[in-house]
């Protein structure tokens, strides 16, 4: 197996931790927000949230392009979709009381997590029969 392909194979672990990584700082928002931490705090845990989400979703578009997977434009469309509402809740989080903050960042989550269980899972899926397998040790 060439290197290149060996690298691809190693793509459905890092879908795994990309995903524990966003939902835990999904979670320290809500942390945040409840505690009554700084706006300045609670915006840095916010922009990492976009930040891990958009950094995921451009390594998972290139594997989706590379295997040429069928559903790539709906999925890339829902990520356009996080993106954006999760940009323009961020002023509101940071200016809003903590039960309205709540159920956005909630809502954040639940979205998150579904699109991982339901999209994600059918990409991998696709690429799992495309050879792209995670290496177990």
């Amino acid at each position: 197996m060439d290197e290149k392909n060996n690298k691809y194979r190693m793509y459905p672990a890092s879908i795994n931790e990309d995903q524990k990584k966003i939902i835990g700082t999904v979670d320290k928002a809500i942390d945040a927000k409840q505690q009554q931490d700084s706006p300045n705090e609670l915006k840095e845990v916010l922009s990492h949230i976009n930040r891990d989400a958009v950094r995921h979703f451009t390594t998972e578009e290139s594997y989706m392009k590379i295997f040429k997977y069928p559903g790539y434009q709906y999925h890339k469309e829902e990520h356009q979709d996080f993106s954006s509402k999760a940009l323009a809740y961020r002023k509101i989080i940071v200016d809003s009381d903590s039960e309205t903050a709540n159920e956005i960042l909630e809502y954040l989550k639940t979205w998150l997590v579904k699109h991982f269980q339901e999209a994600d899972k059918k990409s991998t899926e696709h690429f799992n029969k495309n050879e792209l397998r995670q290496i177990h040790d």
